[in-house]
């Protein structure tokens, strides 16, 4: 799972690449599939945490990423792994560009305590 969240990140660092993959290949998903059966890997969350920043570049994927809990998850990974650099790079990274899209904004700080996790 590491490596394959890994692998998504790095493959969706293109926005071209990151709009196939979550809209026709479904990374979106088997990333946050990932950030829930493996709560206790920091590493596999931090990866994770690091794919949902790329995918999240491109509107539609934001949108739907947060359509399936990605701001919930990612600041769960956060709090559950607050002495991981990495992990709270990439979180803050993710939330950052989840915020981007203005109807994401607001869900993220009022009802997954995004503020909170980046400060």
């Amino acid at each position: 799972q590491e490596k394959g969240c890994g692998a998504i990140k790095s493959l969706a660092v293109l926005d071209a690449n990151a709009a196939s993959l979550a809209q026709q290949h479904g990374a979106d998903a088997a990333v946050l599939r990932a950030m829930d059966a493996h709560q206790q890997s920091a590493a596999v969350q931090a990866w994770a945490c690091a794919a949902v920043w790329n995918l999240a570049g491109n509107d539609e994927n934001s949108a739907a990423l947060m359509r399936q809990g990605a701001g919930a998850k990612v600041v769960r990974a956060m709090d559950a792994h607050r002495g991981d650099a990495l992990v709270q790079e990439n979180g803050c990274g993710a939330i950052w560009c989840l915020a981007f899209l203005d109807e994401n904004a607001a869900p993220l700080a009022q009802q997954h305590g995004a503020d909170a996790a980046v400060l």
